[in-house]
């Protein structure tokens, strides 16, 4: 397997094993331990608090899962990009909205680096929080 491919699958197994499966095992495996997950509104600063996350949205969104099409993982060198989209339904209180049981799904773009070794250093991530706000009925939240 090429550098690229190896890259392309930890991206992919990112959002397939950790994200959509809840697979702590494979965070292990793919993510640096000094891991940096980047949101708008919030920094993760290692990879034991990105299992925390993950777990606690899990239990938020039910059948959370995270899908990237065929060609829209990029990789360069120790960087990639990935654009995915998310479906889930909304059970359980998020940034203070309290379960709508809607179906939800959004879209974003997430900017990946690696270490050395080749795990996954960090993730950048830039969504549309604001179409998930509004759809679980929280955007008074963000404009009062």
């Amino acid at each position: 397997m090429t550098k690229r491919d190896d890259r392309e699958t930890k991206v992919r197994r990112f959002y397939d094993d950790v994200w959509s499966r809840g697979d702590m095992d494979a965070a292990d495996e793919i993510l640096d331990p000094d891991f940096r997950f980047l949101l708008t509104f919030l920094t993760i600063e290692d990879r034991e608090a990105l299992k925390a996350l993950v777990s606690y949205n899990r239990g938020v969104f039910e059948g959370l899962t995270y899908t990237c099409a065929a060609g829209d993982v990029v990789v360069d060198g120790d960087s990639a990009a990935a654009y995915w989209t998310m479906k889930a339904r909304h059970v359980g209180e998020w940034r203070k909205v309290p379960a709508s049981h809607a179906d939800v799904s959004i879209q974003g773009l997430s900017f990946f680096r690696f270490s050395a070794d080749g795990s996954i250093r960090d993730v950048r991530v830039h969504n549309d929080v604001l179409g998930l706000m509004l759809q679980i009925g929280g955007a008074r939240l963000l404009y009062g």
